[in-house]
This record gives structure tokens, sequence and C-alpha cells, in this order.
């Protein structure tokens, strides 16, 4: 049948905070970080004593998200504009990470930059206006009636940057296979290797997709723009006659609208627009991407014309509205800010009975008390009370107010964000602020003088990050645990996690995005998956495997109720908040600046137009 599938989410509509942002609500002051302290101080008869706070710089990677159920369309690209690209955009982003061009090498960031930076392409994109999935190097795509095959054609004539020919089936085999090849450290393999996904070539023209069985998010999860998970298709030819490590770093390659001129990691990155692209030329001819880590130094690059466009924090907001030519709006669906246990690995196979390897995991230690001995029921009831009285301890509503100033709201499901949370959430789920009944689930644990613990907060995602972390460490030490805090950049957190190493707490945030279900990409991560955010539990692994084979949203959202019902039990990721993204433009520089579904932020230079037309 052909590919036109209806939709497993709405398009994002804009309520309450996040609508006021959007359309011009003023911008207001807020109490910084010392006025929580003394909020949190106030709330508890317990002394609040200061945490640690270590830095450790690096390269930074992250996390993906992801939209709706596929719909196909045949409908052509438009031609290239009638004139030429001219001019520089110069943006800042805090962390522009390191060059990664091969894709089983290519954490999940790294391949956001790729991607949405406008350089390298998936063979579809999800449209501006609506969860429609549009043509890029791929033209059409045909499902079998038992969902398992997909027939997908390729855009015919597409040139890679730099000379590597032309763009044909060999090299979507190629990428796909290294990607989810053995050693790969790509975020988005577990599902393909679990559904057994193989791809193959037909002709130059056209490949066959398929699964060992029906999966509602698998073609989503790897032929769309949903994030780094996505595909990038790189060239065959290039990565044979340079090497893996050569093409690694080389800057060669590419099909989009942009090409890569320089990428100094920890400096900037410089694009210049691609000759002879195939879509709608872009508007700049020139993109640099600095790297400027402080917030308020961003700000002050843009109050002085050093760059055109930044996320900033909440709390510069109302000063750079009141700059003549700068404009302060949301970007995108508000991100999600969660802690994880991490150490929770309670799987010894895959969820298809194939034994782990090596298990036990090395992050594994069931005297950690929100771990507990995974072969002990008792230990168990044990490690959720101590997890649930961790949660219990976080007042959520407060951070908003006084952290984010309101943009924002707090957060009771895991990785849950836009239209799927305003449609399925439910007030069972609700995480109220009782320290008192989180001391009493401390005590009945075992726990009546607390215990230490390590708090990493990871940072590139959303400028508050770290005054967010402090804030929550502060709550945890108010509970009567003795606290350690270290911020850290996601990539350098990523390796012992990666590892399966980590037991403490992880603090992550999520910048603003695409709808995504998170059943897709962020809750199912198996232990086939070469990122894990440091547990490994069945019960949601067999509720999401339900859900792939289901076909209608009302079925999903039965099955969605049985997962969350189980998250709020367990709290195996303690919800945070989710947090409005704020981006700052130069309106002397940036007329419009469109973004296709599956981004959002400082992404798609192609369609920044220019200021007065």
């Amino acid at each position: 049948m052909r590919g036109r599938m209806k939709t497993l989410a709405h398009r994002y509509k804009m309520s309450g905070l996040s609508k006021m942002a959007y359309y011009g609500r003023p911008l207001t002051g807020l109490l910084l970080a010392a006025a929580l302290v003394a909020a949190i101080a106030c709330s508890s008869d317990e002394e609040v004593v200061p945490t640690s706070v270590t830095e450790a710089p690096t390269s930074v990677s992250s996390g993906s998200v992801a939209t709706a159920a596929p719909q196909a369309t045949s409908a052509a690209v438009d031609a290239p504009a009638a004139t030429g690209p001219y001019g520089t955009l110069t943006v800042a982003l805090s962390d522009i990470g390191f060059p990664a061009t091969v894709p089983s090498t290519t954490a999940v960031r790294t391949g956001m930059f790729l991607q949405a930076w406008g350089v390298y392409e998936t063979p579809f994109v999800w449209a501006i206006d609506g969860p429609v999935i549009e043509p890029l190097l791929a033209t059409e795509w045909t499902m079998n009636d038992s969902g398992t095959e997909f027939t997908i054609k390729i855009r015919e004539g597409v040139q890679f940057h730099g000379g590597w020919g032309e763009v044909t089936a060999d090299d979507f085999v190629w990428s796909f296979e290294d990607e989810i090849s053995e050693d790969s450290i790509h975020s988005n393999i577990g599902t393909a290797r679990e559904m057994g996904a193989t791809m193959t070539k037909i002709d130059d023209y056209t490949i066959l997709l398929k699964i060992d069985r029906p999966n509602i998010f698998f073609f989503n999860a790897y032929m769309t723009n949903t994030g780094g998970g996505a595909l990038s298709v790189v060239s065959k030819k290039r990565v044979a006659e340079l090497g893996t490590e050569a093409a690694n770093l080389d800057l060669s390659g590419g099909t989009g609208p942009y090409k890569f001129v320089k990428w100094e990691p920890g400096n900037q990155v410089e694009l210049e627009a691609a000759d002879g692209y195939y879509g709608n030329a872009p508007h700049f001819q020139t993109i640099k991407i600095l790297e400027i880590k402080e917030a308020a130094t961003q700000v002050a690059a843009l109050e002085t014309g050093l760059i055109d466009a930044a996320i900033i924090p909440a709390p510069l907001a109302e000063s750079i509205n009141a700059v003549s030519n700068l404009q302060v709006n949301a970007a995108g669906i508000p991100g999600a800010f969660r802690i994880y246990p991490q150490g929770n690995f309670c799987m010894e196979t895959t969820l298809d009975g194939v034994p782990l390897d090596p298990w036990p995991r090395p992050g594994y230690d069931p005297e950690i008390p929100w771990v507990g001995d995974c072969n002990d029921p008792v230990s168990q009831e044990n490690a959720t009370k101590v997890r649930r009285a961790m949660a219990e301890s976080i007042d959520r509503q407060t951070m908003v107010d006084t952290i984010l100033g309101g943009y924002g709201q707090p957060s009771y499901l895991p990785e849950v964000t836009g239209p799927l949370l305003e449609r399925i959430y439910r007030d069972k789920w609700f995480i109220p602020y009782d320290v008192e009944n989180a001391k009493k689930l401390l005590v009945e644990a075992g726990y009546p003088d607390g215990f230490d613990v390590t708090l990493r907060v990871t940072t590139g995602s959303h400028p508050l990050e770290t005054e967010l972390g402090l804030a929550v460490a502060q709550y945890l030490t108010a509970l009567g645990l003795n606290v350690q805090t270290i911020v850290l950049t996601y990539s350098g957190n990523r390796p012992g996690v990666v590892a399966r190493e980590q037991n403490d707490l992880w603090m992550r945030s999520s910048g603003a995005g695409g709808a995504a279900p998170p059943e897709q990409v962020m809750l199912n991560r198996s232990p086939e998956n070469a990122f894990n955010p440091g547990f490994e539990r069945i019960e949601p692994l067999q509720i999401i495997r339900g859900m792939t084979a289901v076909t209608t949203e009302a079925e999903l959202d039965v099955l969605r109720e049985e997962l969350y019902d189980w998250f709020n039990a367990s709290q195996a990721i303690i919800p945070v908040i989710l947090a409005d993204q704020l981006m700052a433009i130069n309106t002397d520089v940036i007329g419009g600046w469109e973004r296709s579904g599956g981004r959002s932020g400082i992404t798609d230079f192609d369609k920044v137009t220019h200021a007065g037309g």
C-alpha cells in the first residue's frame, strides 16, 4: 500500500505559558538561585549544606528527539531561488562538539549537528507546517501490507560535496549497515538490531528496508530528521578511500545546502552555501557558529552585534528585549529535565533471551540505596522507596518560578513533552512536594540518616542546566542526603554511560524539540543500544514491545497508560521540569526563521531569511 499512514501525534498546540512566550508575553524579572536556596531552607527543618562543584569541560554530545508516525509524500522539491545566497549569519552555541562523519563513530549530538546545520541529509524530513514527511534524499516510499517491508526511491543526480560522486543505493546501504555495525557507538542502533533490520539494493536508485515484525515507530526512527539518531547518508567511496579515522575528521562529503569550511572544536564552525544544491538555495552565503560557553557572554555578543542569534536563559531575556534590534522568542516544545538513578541493571539477557556481555554490568552494585539487589524483592521495594523519596523532595514549581521565571512547568512523566503530554496525562501521576513523607520513606527503606550521593549535571542543551542542577542538589541535601555535585559536558559523561559503568544520579536536560513519542527512542533503550541512561529493566521494554505492533492511536494510549503507571510507581526515571527554550535574534539581520517539524533552536540555516526580505 502507498505509505500514507495516519499520524500518531497531533501538531503541537501552544497553551498557557508557552503560548504567551510565542505571542509577546512580557518577560519578567525573576529570583535567582540565592532566593531558591532560601526557599528550600525554609521548607525544611534540616540544615542546608552547600554542595561541591567540579568542572570537566569537553566536547558535547546529547540526546535525540523525534516526532510522529510516518506519512509519505512524493512531492517535488521547489526549484532553486532566482537570486543566490549572500551575507553572513553568525550564531553562538555553548559547545560545538567534535566532527565525526562516519555513522558508526557518530554520537547523537554530532549527528544532530550534521543534519540540523544542513550539511548532511536524511532520506526524508518533517514538514514545517504539520506532521507530514516530505522528500529529501529519497523521493517516495511504499510499504507492504504486513508493515515489514519498505521500498524507498532515491533522488537521482544528487552529488556529494567534495567531488565524491553521485548518491546511490550503495551509499544508503553502506551508511545503514555501518550505523548498526557491531562496534558502533551510534545511539539509534538498538531497535534496528532488535527488529532484525536489513537494507538491500534493488537498483541504483531503489532500496528495500525490511524488519522481522511490524514496528509502528521504526520508519520514523531511521528515515526522517528525528534528531541525531536518524540515518545520515554518507559516501561509501569517501570512507573506503580515506579510511575510517581520516574520514571521521574530513569535512568534505554531505549533500545539503551547506558544506563545511572549517570545524574547530571548542572554537568555531564555518559553513558555506553549496554550489549546485538540488533544492532551494539558502539565503545566507556563510554561516559562522561560535562556541561561547557563558550565557552572559553570548548576550553581550548579541548586544554588540558580534553574533546574530543565541539560545538565552530566562533571567536575561528582559534586558535583551529592551534592546531595539533584539527579539526573544520561544524556540520549540519545552525540553525535559530529569534524573536518571543509574546502576539499575537488572537484565541478564536481552528481551529475546540473548545473554548480555558483560554481565553483571560494571556499574551494578546492590548496596547502592536506589539500586538494591535485583534478585531480592524486599531490597527492590526499599530501592523504590528511596527513588520515590528523592522525587518527592523536589519543589518543581518553585524551580520553574524562581529559576525559569515561569517559562516552563513541573514534569511528572519521564521524557514526555508537547501534544502527547497534553493528551495522555492523568492526575494519578502527579508527584507531590512532600519532604516529610520523603523522609518517612527513607526511614522505611533503612536510611534514617541518609546516605552519600553524587549528582552529575551535564550541560549543552539549556543555558540554566547548572543552576537547575544545583537547586536539585539543595533539595536532596534538605532531605538529609550528603550530596556532591559534578558539572560536566554531556560528552564528558557519555563514555561511562555507554560502558554501563556509572551508578550515581545523573541530571540531564534535552533542548527544545519536536513532539517525540518517547517510546520510540527515549524510553526504548534496550541493552542492545550503544547508549543507555543507566538502567536496564525488562518491564518497560515488554510494554513497549507490545506498543510497536499496534495500529491505532487508541491502542497505543492504552499501553501508554500501563507504561507510565510503571514509571510513576518505580521512579526509574525521576522527572523534574519542562523548560522553555528561548532564542534571541538580531532583527537587523534576520527576517524570518522557519524550522522543520523535527527540529528547533539553532538549526535549519537554509530557512533563515534576510531582514527586509
